[in-house]
């Protein structure tokens, strides 16, 4: 299960934000990510196993928002983030096209950073409270 997958209090509230708490109690943590009104997407392998998670969010007509990205860290720098970004992506598109594709990452996630760069993201806003970056995408 992807909660599983994070191990200490700080990945839990960099991943899921602050409503979540660790360690993570599994059924309430899932009633507080599905409460919002994201849709959650997983991404599996060929032996149907559990391989990433991320949520799309419609903040406005025009806006979606990608958040809780997260893959196992059993299948981590294989490229399935980038995989489960673009399928998050083609997912948002599949709605009447949005103007900006948005999302959020904190300043030391050197890995994700230089993903969602690579997919086309671009810092427009920093967030030094929370030590973070607001990103968009332009499809």
């Amino acid at each position: 299960m992807v909660l599983s997958w994070i191990e200490t209090p700080e990945q839990l509230k960099l991943w899921g934000g602050s409503a979540l708490s660790f360690p993570p109690e599994m059924e309430r943590s899932w009633r507080e990510i599905e409460a919002r009104d994201d849709k959650s997407f997983v991404l599996v392998d060929a032996d149907g196993q559990l391989v990433g998670f991320g949520q799309t969010l419609s903040r406005a007509a025009s806006v979606v928002h990608l958040g809780r990205i997260i893959v196992s860290p059993i299948f981590r720098g294989k490229g399935l983030g980038r995989l489960l970004c673009e399928q998050l992506i083609e997912v948002a598109n599949e709605r009447p096209r949005p103007d900006q594709i948005t999302l959020n990452v904190f300043r030391n996630n050197a890995a994700a950073l230089s993903l969602y760069a690579a997919i086309g993201f671009e810092v427009i806003a920093v967030n030094r409270e929370n030590n973070s970056f607001f990103m968009c995408l332009n499809p």
